[in-house]
């Protein structure tokens, strides 16, 4: 089974996701890469669906690299996808991991606080309830905002 499929909107520079998919294969992890259509008018966004039951393993690889604390890789993975290297070039609006054993998506956004990060490790990033979770600056906590659908396609 793929540790982790990479769904890429076509219409964005390929750079960041090949930085992402290396740094996973750097971690021994099983990766592909999808380029997905994009409709015109659409959300882009990247979504990054954990075939394993934990992302946890993954991430701890990728910390060796980049820190001392296990929220440290994700946030690092999540900001390679979302680079922002050229202001003017486009770029995902979104990284949305989701566990494909229980269907809980996470929905990282640009410029989330270190507790975001810290906080969806204790949720282990998609061994939530199914269904759609967000960051609530708020009241600083993941926020479950969309049921799971019964018929999901990739960035539905």
């Amino acid at each position: 089974m793929t540790d982790v499929e990479i769904y890429w909107p076509a219409t964005l520079p390929k750079d960041p996701l090949f930085a992402g998919e290396e740094m996973l294969r750097e971690t021994g992890a099983d990766v592909i890469c999808r380029l997905q259509p994009v409709r015109r008018g659409a959300e882009l966004s990247v979504l990054v669906l954990v075939g394993t039951t934990a992302l946890q393993p993954i991430l701890q690889a990728v910390l060796g690299r980049v820190g001392d604390e296990l929220f440290a890789g994700l946030k690092h993975l999540v900001a390679t996808f979302l680079h922002r290297g050229d202001p003017a070039a486009p770029a995902p609006a979104a990284v949305v991991f989701e566990n494909a054993a229980t269907g809980a998506q996470f929905v990282f956004l640009p410029d989330l606080p270190d507790t975001a990060f810290r906080r969806a490790i204790q949720l282990d990033a998609g061994d939530g309830d199914p269904g759609r979770w967000v960051w609530d600056t708020a009241h600083e906590q993941w926020q479950k905002f969309e049921p799971a659908q019964d018929e999901r396609s990739p960035l539905t």
